[in-house]
């Protein structure tokens, strides 16, 4: 390893930087035209999104995750409705500009229903953050 990742005590620096960073306008350009901005700003979260994150993006009020096959996150988010007594359709995100490709789901959650939710998947290994795009 080169001495620039190096600190003085010999220990390797940790490099952090925010994936979730707002598209360029060069990411927005790229896409075909006739495709709204807020599928472009979809697509350009659930790309970025692992199997251990969610985002709740405030300005639209969804929630954005990876399902794993065995649809572990959807089956505690169906728990949490129900406990709540709210019902929600949980859909698929399609990326493409014909809505073919689907990466990732999303949920309507209210703000008021984001702490306990946000407890349950974290109770669950899924960390959640908020954007505001």
């Amino acid at each position: 390893m080169s001495s620039g990742n190096r600190s003085d005590t010999g220990l390797q620096e940790r490099r952090v930087y925010s994936k979730f960073r707002r598209p360029d306008l060069i990411d927005i350009g790229n896409m075909r035209p006739g495709v709204s901005r807020d599928r472009i700003l979809e697509a350009w979260l659930v790309t970025r999104l692992s199997g251990d994150q969610a985002v709740y993006r405030t300005s639209n009020s969804q929630l954005y995750f990876c399902d794993p096959a065995s649809g572990e996150t959807s089956a505690v988010l169906r728990q949490v409705f129900l406990a709540l007594k709210v019902s929600r359709r949980i859909e698929r995100v399609g990326i493409d500009a014909l809505g073919a490709i689907f990466v990732g789901m999303k949920v309507v959650i209210e703000p008021v229903e984001l702490p306990v939710i946000s407890a349950a998947l974290r109770l669950s290994g899924i960390a959640v953050e908020s954007l505001e795009l």
